[in-house]
């Protein structure tokens, strides 16, 4: 194992950048397949998960510690919580160090509308890759008693509010009802089974991986339409790693970025930017989509607290997501277009709990981008501009539907099972109750849902919007590839964590032969 202060070598057949879920999928397939291959992180590499290096809270799976090992983004959008943070995880495993454990696959219209211009990406097709995905981060669906009674008593307010029982949501077939959700968590260790520990640790020994952490990639370098390899920062000097082949695997912010200050983006952009143009791709940074989310806060009764602590006590796991419910808005078009996500934590290693429902559109049609700092558009560590334009879809469907999911949480919250849990409705409280006044109250109060997909989208070459092909190529270019949540044409219907594993393995695959 390499990090800082150990020699960065000068070069590799594929230099992989990024180590998170893609990036490890990635590295490992290539590896695996005999391909010399190294693999480079901005973050920390703590090694194996017993290696006592690791901060607790991002083994911790009952936490989401986004705020630890984060780049720190902050969005530009103009509607929802002013200046809100879009935490992006800078270590070893990426966001799956430090998300939620949520392992859900979305539904096959997802991957089959992908398919129509991405030959390869269908459901039948994809599927496999879901259940080796599964094996590999140990997904199990936890046992109802093993939930917090919360989470218990939100099983029971979902059948008192009409909604049927869903017992396997892992699946390309999921419909409206409620489940219990499958989850990355080593069940004997009890610590989130991260991509690095999934992917990378089974073969570090493999003299043709090299994996070095704390080494920040600059831009890709090119010799006209080829890439030859990555300029980056390693023990504070710039320095070059060469390359037969780059794969960028950032995530949604990352790679675009990277392809940006390569001169690899719209040609207009870029000159008022100062940077030189190398590759006029204009999707670059354009098609940024999230969850927009929403949550209803209760303050929780002194009897519910007791009762989670003598949980905790009895050696019960509370998590802070047990259960997701599928739902349909008013204008939903599709098998479901909510997800309802209720969360009970307390901080961390401390008491006193919070208790609130929360929703997310999954088929949103506002569209963002991300775009370099235009007061230092060539340094890697400036601040980008991230819009993600929630809520701004001219026909009004991301607000309707994020207004409909509010409603939703609120009937689910006041469902006896639910509301004998609870003193009253904290935030935004009974005052916000017209449809003007909550709609009104979503656009201040409306946040990410840490699922940022599409700016580098696939798309056939004749699509001026694409940025990347079916293989994962970076159209136009030789040797350069995106292989993360970017390269999704449009987000998933579920959390992106399984999905981007999914993707990669469909890249690295197609690689490997």
């Amino acid at each position: 194992m390499m990090g800082t202060g150990e020699a960065l070598p000068r070069g590799a057949g594929t230099v992989v950048v990024g180590a998170g879920p893609a990036g490890a999928v990635m590295a490992a397939r290539l590896a695996e397949a005999g391909e010399d291959v190294l693999l480079l992180e901005a973050g920390p590499d703590y090694g194996a998960p017993d290696s006592g290096r690791w901060p607790e809270r991002l083994l911790d799976p009952t936490l989401m510690p986004v705020e630890e090992h984060s780049w720190g983004y902050i969005s530009a959008c103009q509607h929802g919580t002013p200046d809100m943070a879009l935490q992006r995880a800078r270590v070893l495993g990426g966001c799956s160090a430090h998300n939620g454990c949520a392992a859900v696959w979305g539904h096959r219209a997802d991957y089959d509308a992908w398919a129509v211009d991405n030959p390869g990406w269908s459901a039948a097709e994809v599927e496999p890759l879901f259940h080796e995905v599964d094996r590999r981060l140990r997904v199990h669906i936890p046992a109802r008693e093993q939930l917090t009674p919360f989470h218990q008593a939100v099983l029971d307010a979902a059948s008192e509010a009409g909604y049927p029982f869903i017992p396997d949501l892992s699946s390309l077939d999921p419909a409206f009802g409620f489940a219990i959700g499958p989850v990355n968590i080593d069940s004997e260790m009890r610590i989130r089974w991260n991509a690095a520990f999934a992917y990378l640790d089974p073969i570090r020994n493999l003299p043709n991986l090299r994996i070095v952490g704390e080494t920040l990639v600059d831009r890709v370098t090119l010799d006209g339409a080829r890439a030859t390899g990555v300029a980056v920062v390693h023990d504070e000097r710039a320095s070059w790693v060469a390359a037969d082949r780059v794969i960028l695997a950032g995530g949604a912010y990352g790679s675009p970025l990277i392809l940006l200050r390569s001169g690899i983006g719209a040609a207009e952009d870029l000159s008022n930017y100062g940077i030189t143009v190398n590759h006029d791709l204009p999707g670059v940074g354009c098609n940024l989509q999230d969850h927009p989310a929403i949550g209803v806060h209760y303050d929780a009764r002194a009897e519910t607290i007791d009762a989670l602590e003598a949980f905790i006590a009895a050696g019960g796991l509370p998590r802070e997501e047990g259960t997701i419910g599928l739902a349909r808005s008013s204008r939903c078009e599709g098998p479901y277009d909510l997800h309802l996500y209720p969360i009970a934590s307390r901080p961390f290693g401390g008491k006193g709990w919070r208790c609130h429902i929360s929703a997310a559109v999954m088929a949103p049609r506002s569209r963002g981008s991300i775009r370099l700092n235009p007061a230092a558009p060539a340094d890697p560590e400036a601040a980008p501009v991230i819009d993600t334009n929630y809520l701004s879809d001219p026909d009004g469907y991301d607000l309707d539907a994020l207004a409909d999911a509010f409603a939703l949480c609120r009937d689910l919250g006041a469902q006896p099972s639910l509301a004998a849990l609870f003193e009253q409705e904290a935030k935004p409280g009974p005052a916000v109750a017209s449809r003007g006044e909550i709609s009104s109250w979503i656009l201040r109060n409306a946040s990410h849902d840490y699922h940022p997909a599409g700016t580098c989208r696939m798309g056939p070459a004749s699509d001026p919007a694409a940025v990347v092909g079916a293989s994962g190529r970076v159209h136009g270019l030789e040797g350069l590839l995106v292989a993360d949540a970017a390269v999704m044409p449009f987000v998933t219907l579920a959390n992106t964590n399984l999905p981007t594993f999914v993707g990669a393995e469909k890249i690295a695959r197609d690689l490997a032969g």
